[in-house]
């Protein structure tokens, strides 16, 4: 019995993680834009901004057409 508990838990954590795996690749979505480690000037800062933004934007639409949703 003292065995049985700690294979259930293994067994659920590989669960978890192969479900993960196939929920990340499913998402319509882009990755945010990475920022480097350094100083951005304010153009950088806008056009990474501007970026992420468009991708919002797609992203939504995106969501909406999957879901079946009518657009507004």
């Amino acid at each position: 019995m003292r065995i049985l508990l700690p294979c259930l838990a293994a067994l659920a954590l590989n669960a978890c993680a192969a479900s993960t795996a196939s929920v990340k690749s499913a998402d319509p979505c882009a990755e945010p834009v990475l920022l480097p480690e350094r100083w951005l000037s304010d153009r950088e800062v806008e056009l990474m901004w501007a970026q992420d933004r468009r991708a919002l934007l797609d992203c939504g639409g995106k969501v909406e057409v999957l879901s079946g949703r009518p657009r507004q």
